[in-house]
C-alpha cells in the first residue's frame, strides 16, 4: 500500500516537472498572423463608406419633395401646337393635360414653366424642374444624362413647304436651299449633319415654332422647315397654304417624360400614370381635344 502510494507520488511529480520544464524549453510562439489582415480589413470598410457616402447625395427632385412642396413643376415650350402652346394667358395643350394628370396623382398643384426648348432639358438636369413635358423625342445620348418615362407617342419627322411648291419632295431636293429648325431639337441634329456640315444647304435656327418659324416660312424667308409630324399636320389644316412636303427617312422616334436621372421613384408614378392613360383611352381623347382646340384658336 504505501509502495503504490509513493508510486502514484512520484507520477504526479513527473508530471508536474515535465509540464515546467516545458514551458522554459518549448520555442516562444510566433507573432499573431490576424493583427495586421483585421487592421486591414478595418481600414478597406472604412475607405468603401466614406466612397458610399460622398455619391449618395439626395436627389433634388423625388415623390416625397414634390409632396411636400404641394405642387409638380413641369418644364415646356410652349410653341408647338398641339402638345403644348399659348391660348388667351393659358398654357394648353397634350402635354400640359398629361402633367395635370400626374400631378393629380401625386396629389399637388401643377405649375408649368414656359421656357426655350434650347434649355429645357438642362434645366431638368440641374433640378430646377420636375419634369419636361414638351413632345421630347428620347436618344440614347439624352438618356445618358436624363431618366425617361415610358414612351406615349410614337412620332416621325416630316419637312413642310409652302402649298404651291412642287419643287421639294426628298432629302436632295433640300440643297441649295434655306431650311428653318428649332435650336436644341433633334431636327437641328439632323440638319446640321445632313445639310449644313457637307455644305449642301443653309439652316436658320429658331427659338420658337409657332408662330415664329410658321411665319418665316410664310413670308418666304426659308424654303422650308423641319417639324414632327404631329405638330406639322396640325399647322397644315390650320394653314392650308401649308403643306407636308415629305418624311424624312429612318426618322420615328419615341416620345417621353424627361426627368433627373435619380428621379427613379418619379418615374415609377409618371410610367403608371401613362400607362393608365393609354388603357382606358384617356390618353387619345386628350389629344383629339387638344388638336380640335388648337384648330379652333
Amino acid at each position: 500500500m504505501r509502495s503504490v502510494a509513493l508510486s502514484v507520488v512520484a507520477l504526479i511529480l513527473g508530471i508536474v516537472i515535465g509540464y515546467l520544464a516545458g514551458m522554459y524549453t518549448a520555442p516562444k510562439a510566433a507573432p499573431s498572423q490576424t493583427a495586421a489582415p483585421t487592421a486591414q480589413a478595418t481600414t478597406v470598410t472604412t475607405t468603401t463608406t466614406v466612397t458610399v457616402t460622398q455619391t449618395a447625395a439626395p436627389c433634388r427632385v423625388s415623390v416625397e419633395a414634390i409632396k411636400k412642396r404641394g405642387k409638380l413643376v413641369v418644364g415646356t415650350d410652349a410653341t408647338w401646337p398641339p402638345w403644348e402652346w399659348v391660348m388667351g394667358d393659358k398654357i394648353v395643350g397634350w402635354d400640359v393635360d398629361i402633367a395635370r394628370e400626374i400631378a393629380n396623382a401625386l396629389g399637388v398643384q401643377l405649375e408649368i414653366r414656359d421656357m426655350r426648348f434650347a434649355g429645357l432639358l438642362e434645366a431638368v438636369r440641374n433640378g430646377d424642374v420636375d419634369l419636361a413635358l414638351s413632345a421630347i423625342t428620347w436618344t440614347t445620348e439624352r438618356e445618358k444624362v436624363l431618366e425617361f418615362s415610358m414612351p406615349y407617342y410614337l412620332e416621325s419627322i416630316v419637312v413642310v413647304t409652302k402649298a404651291t411648291r412642287n419643287d421639294i419632295n426628298k432629302v436632295e431636293d433640300l440643297y441649295g436651299k434655306t431650311v428653318g429648325v428649332q435650336i436644341g431639337t433633334t431636327h437641328e441634329e439632323w440638319a446640321a449633319a445632313n445639310l449644313e456640315k457637307p455644305g449642301k444647304a443653309s439652316v436658320r435656327r429658331y427659338d420658337k415654332v409657332y408662330p415664329y418659324m410658321v411665319e418665316v416660312l410664310r413670308r418666304g424667308d426659308v424654303d422650308a422647315i423641319i417639324l414632327d409630324r404631329s405638330i406639322a399636320t396640325a399647322l397644315v389644316r390650320k394653314f392650308p397654304d401649308l403643306k407636308i412636303a415629305f418624311e424624312l427617312p429612318g426618322s420615328a422616334g419615341y416620345i417621353s417624360v424627361a426627368m433627373p436621372k435619380c428621379a427613379q421613384d418619379l418615374k415609377l408614378a409618371v410610367d403608371q400614370v401613362i400607362e393608365n392613360l393609354m388603357q382606358t383611352g384617356r390618353l387619345d381623347e386628350i389629344m383629339q381635344k387638344n388638336f380640335e382646340l388648337f384648330l379652333q384658336s
